[in-house]
């Protein structure tokens, strides 16, 4: 109940305080980490199956980078729930979090491409990388990442007009993750933060 008020004091969408609901719900039953993302996915699906409600701050937009904006961050499970604005021409880099994600595009078209790690991954400096899948997903389509073998991907909008809203549900709160360089395989850190933060 708590919960819910704080989310109708944000003038949040209803549905996603339901969705939270769920998650909260799901991170307590005991299931196995792959059945865990498979009932979340199928949460997710639910929760975009029709336009969400957001207010602007949640639809913020750095200048020169996407947006990252804190939804939820639960006390209870660690889970966060973001919403992810990504500009037109946006070309993300492989990367990768260490923890499981659902990705659920809202609005707009984002690609996503996944990649398998080839060599025995104890180099940590370089990888070496091929792309295994590529999804155009569309309003409505949702993904998953579940480390340690479906966890490296990338993120890009190729619209050269059109933004992109993607909510995105992670494990854990993610202040830093790798990033792998596709021609080189070099890997760097990147720092991360939220540009927007509304419950935590």
């Amino acid at each position: 109940m708590e919960l819910q008020k704080q989310m109708t004091a944000a003038r949040f969408d209803t549905c996603l305080g339901e969705y939270i609901d769920t998650v909260r719900g799901i991170c307590s039953g005991g299931f196995s980490l792959p059945a865990k993302v498979r009932h979340i996915s199928d949460a997710a699906r639910r929760l975009i199956a029709k336009p969400l409600t957001l207010n602007a701050d949640l639809r913020y937009i750095p200048p020169h980078a996407y947006g990252r904006n804190l939804i939820y961050r639960d006390p209870d499970h660690g889970f966060v729930v973001i919403a992810m604005v990504w500009p037109a021409n946006t070309i993300g880099s492989p990367h990768d979090h260490m923890t499981w994600g659902v990705v659920a595009v809202s609005e707009g078209s984002i690609r996503i491409c996944n990649f398998q790690r080839d060599d025995d991954g104890t180099n940590k400096e370089y990888a070496k990388l091929h792309e295994i899948v590529r999804i155009d997903g569309k309003p409505g389509d949702v993904g998953h990442v579940l480390p340690p073998h479906e966890d490296i991907h990338s993120i890009s909008n190729l619209s050269p007009t059109e933004p992109a809203l993607s909510i995105h549900t992670y494990g854990r709160d993610i202040k830093r993750c790798r990033v792998f360089n596709a021609q080189t395989g070099k890997i760097d850190f990147a720092d991360l933060d939220y540009h927007k933060s509304m419950l935590s």
